[in-house]
């Protein structure tokens, strides 16, 4: 690792460019969490996660960090759409291209770079009938089934699906 910089930073000299060290971030790569993470590299700061093009990166190779965080943006997006979820004039099919284009948007921003596990399809699928619910302005004591929601609103195919279908 320690050698790799060190090339980094000539090479970087032969072009004309200047590595910023304190601008300069490291992250270690390891999903089983074995590599040392001391630093050997002196001036350089070893973090585990940072935030690249608006998404979190993990040193662990994971995307749960970034599948919550992701969640709460779009959950807090679709409570700010309160009053469209009360208005009983706009139509259902209009409320759930709502749904589609404004808050699954939101969370599906930089999705093409995760890596799914079953935890997390459960997360997604979770999150979706939350908005569905939320939409429809069903509360959680109500004995509704999730099929029964699909089916209402003509669901054909969950967002974890579409996800899969697309990036996996």
């Amino acid at each position: 690792m320690e050698e790799l910089l060190r090339r980094l930073v000539i090479v970087s000299e032969e072009m004309g460019l200047k590595i910023n060290q304190s601008k300069t971030k490291i992250m270690i790569v390891d999903k089983y969490g074995t590599l040392n993470e001391n630093n050997i590299l002196g001036q350089y700061d070893i973090v585990k996660t940072f935030v690249y093009l608006g998404s979190i990166i993990s040193n662990r190779g994971g995307s749960e960090t970034e599948i919550r965080r992701r969640i709460g943006m779009a959950k807090s997006a679709m409570s700010q759409l309160n009053k469209i979820w009360r208005d009983r004039n706009i139509l259902k099919k209009t409320k759930v291209q709502i749904v589609e284009t404004l808050v699954f948007l939101i969370f599906l921003y930089g999705a093409e770079t995760w890596i799914l596990k079953e935890s997390d399809r459960r997360r997604i699928d979770a999150f979706e009938m939350w908005c569905w619910r939320r939409m429809l302005r069903i509360p959680w004591t109500a004995l509704r089934t999730n099929a029964s929601i699909l089916n209402e609103l003509k669901v054909d195919q969950r967002l974890s699906t579409k996800f899969a279908l697309a990036w996996n």
